[in-house]
């Protein structure tokens, strides 16, 4: 047994045999493998341990189960390509030239490019259906992993479960689907937001609204959780009245909560939301800051240029992309099990668009 061997846990060591017997076909298709007692005596294990790495194999639909008979190995197409040293990086967003997803893609291309593999860019026009098709169509190729930027985590879980059966290696990028474990790195949106609203409440604020662009979205759930956290934390109330969580915003409603003073700052789940109350609020003749303070999250290349310079809640893309990458390649070589969801920090950028009451 080797010192890597060693490092990995017992269900592990088990999962990495059965493969490795398979590849080996020493296990062929459609043939029944030792019992779980069998396993237990042969690798000197526990059953539980023995349990838990079949009930995964099973999970990657690397073998299957027939009750009363036992275990039996998949098609041979559930064995993924360890050779290969392609990884495919599927995007489902608004601008394929978007700062944000050039940075993800410079961060990714950073650590695969260290360890010899190439990146395959596959770009979908916010079309979750192309995206189904795109990855059903990957799939079926020799790929060493996938890395995924949903538009729609929730419906993803279908695709997914496909990407399991051919036992492919994959890691979400800044958003999943909740209630279903996957590997995913993603920015610490709930404390970033709780520390956004925490600063709006420090320069005076009390009348603190909360502005949602794709409330379906994992992200924004945590940042509105940490808005939320932040206000009850202060003892103060958030009233429905300035909570505006749909697509389409009534720029109308809320410059005239603005004038009444009902108001005076508003947290936006994303720098593209906050960019369009700009655009929005301004033409509507409300002054920022001088009427409203406004923080976005995100920090695009374009914040800092806006008519008022945004201030905004910074992610960092390219290491999202960088860690995204890196622990992709770790699943691929079997220094990284079970399922993982890295958060990494954001930082709180001050310009132009608050002012204290």
């Amino acid at each position: 047994m080797s010192k890597k061997d060693l490092a990995l846990p017992k269900y592990q060591m088990v999962k990495e045999y059965v493969l490795s017997q398979i590849e080996n076909q020493e296990f062929t298709m459609d043939e029944r493998i030792p019992s779980e007692s069998e396993f237990s005596r042969l690798l000197d294990v526990s059953s539980i341990t023995v349990r838990k790495a079949l009930s995964e194999l099973v999970n990657e639909g690397v073998i299957y189960r027939v009750r009363g008979k036992g275990s039996f190995v998949a098609s041979q197409a559930a064995i993924p390509d360890k050779n290969s040293n392609l990884v495919a990086f599927v995007i489902s967003g608004i601008d394929l030239y978007d700062s944000s997803y050039m940075q993800i893609m410079r961060g990714i291309q950073s650590l695969l490019g260290k360890h010899g593999c190439k990146l395959i860019i596959e770009f979908v026009e916010n079309d979750f259906e192309q995206e189904r098709e795109l990855v059903l169509e990957l799939i079926q190729t020799e790929l060493r992993g996938i890395l995924i930027y949903s538009s729609n985590p929730e419906a993803a879980k279908d695709y997914l479960r496909e990407i399991r059966k051919k036992a492919i290696p994959f890691v979400m990028l800044d958003r999943s689907p909740s209630g279903y474990p996957v590997n995913v790195v993603t920015c610490n949106n709930h404390d970033g937001a709780y520390e956004a609203v925490e600063y709006l409440i420090k320069q005076g604020h009390r009348h603190i609204g909360f502005a949602a662009y794709d409330y379906h979205l994992s992200p924004e759930v945590d940042r509105y959780n940490g808005y939320r956290n932040a206000m009850s934390d202060a003892s103060l109330p958030v009233p429905e009245s300035l909570l505006f969580l749909a697509k389409e915003l009534d720029y109308t409603a809320l410059a005239e909560l603005i004038r009444s003073g009902e108001l005076t700052a508003l947290f936006c789940a994303n720098d593209r939301r906050a960019l369009e109350a700009i655009e929005q609020l301004t033409a509507l003749g409300i002054r920022i800051p001088e009427q409203v303070s406004l923080i976005g999250f995100d920090d695009f290349e374009s914040s800092k240029f806006a008519k008022v310079a945004l201030s905004t809640v910074k992610q960092y893309f390219d290491v999202l992309g960088y860690e995204s990458a890196k622990l992709l390649y770790e699943i691929t070589e079997g220094s990284s099990y079970g399922n993982k969801k890295v958060m990494l920090p954001t930082s709180l950028v001050i310009r132009d668009t608050v002012k204290p009451v």
